[in-house]
């Protein structure tokens, strides 16, 4: 047996021998589970058992619905029903007279409820449910493979790899480069060499995807930026909407984070299919 069942199993011969329900044979097997550390008995129920003799005994009876009373004494009967001559004569057992008596008065329907709320949360403490991940383990994301890894990794996934040279635009013509594309993927990689660095913060590079099968106005293949002092640089594309005929990629110098619709003011380099 696990140590989670082994726990709630003590759990409820605890709540027996406190309601005084336990035969012979179940008192033999508390007290043999009373021996193993990983059972100690809580006695925050005795104190409870103690707690509706003394206190709701003494007090005013609370007028509760009829069959609120009754329905709480029928789902007790299995606790309260046992022969006491069959019981243990062992002293630490509280006795079903003592329950019986309490179960006369309505007010006492509070106290056994509060009774089974209080051995419910202790359950729980003891057997989490499987569904909670370990409180010593964190949930992370399977880990993104670098750009360089994820490219050789499409290389030997895709059999129908579409490659397009990069022609650098006015000031950007010392730069080259290449498109990588799988229509099967959907997924795509430019290299880019000498490529000038951006300053994030004042302007960010755009990759489109010209589909004319799809719609007139380019696809938006993301954002990025150069950093300096890199010779050559590997994007991955980031298309949202897929991409069955491109006829070109242009990359643009746009306002940081992107536009949704390109001016076209500063075109640095395009690349077309052969």
């Amino acid at each position: 047996m696990s140590d989670p069942d082994i726990l709630t199993r003590f759990e409820e011969l605890e709540a027996g021998r406190i309601l005084g329900d336990l035969d012979t044979e179940e008192t033999m097997e508390w007290q043999e589970l009373s021996k193993d550390p990983r059972c100690k008995p809580d006695i925050s129920l005795e104190f409870m058992a103690a707690a509706i003799e003394t206190e709701y005994l003494q007090q005013q009876a609370v007028d509760l619905p009829a069959n609120m009373v009754e329905n709480i004494k029928k789902n007790m009967e299995d606790f309260t029903s046992s022969d006491s001559s069959t019981a243990s004569d062992t002293a630490s057992i509280i006795h079903p007279v003592r329950w019986q008596t309490l179960l006369v008065s309505p007010q006492a329907a509070w106290a056994v409820a509060a009774l089974f709320l209080i051995l419910f949360i202790n359950q729980s403490l003891v057997t989490p449910l499987v569904t909670d991940p370990p409180s010593n383990q964190t949930v992370s994301a399977p880990p993104q493979l670098a750009p360089n890894e994820a490219l050789a990794k499409m290389r030997t996934q895709a059999s129908d790899l579409v490659v397009s040279d990069f022609g650098g635009i006015q000031g950007y013509d010392k730069m080259s480069g290449q498109v990588i594309w799988s229509e099967t993927l959907q997924e795509g990689y430019m290299t880019l060499t000498n490529l000038p660095a951006n300053n994030p913060t004042a302007k960010q590079y755009q990759l489109w995807i010209v589909d004319p099968s799809r719609d007139e106005k380019p696809v938006d293949g993301g954002v990025f930026d150069i950093p300096s002092g890199e010779g050559t640089v590997i994007i991955p594309i980031r298309n949202p909407l897929v991409v069955t005929n491109p006829k070109a990629f242009v990359i643009t110098l746009e306002q940081p984070g992107g536009v949704v619709v390109s001016k076209q003011e500063i075109v640095v380099a395009i690349a077309k299919p052969s």
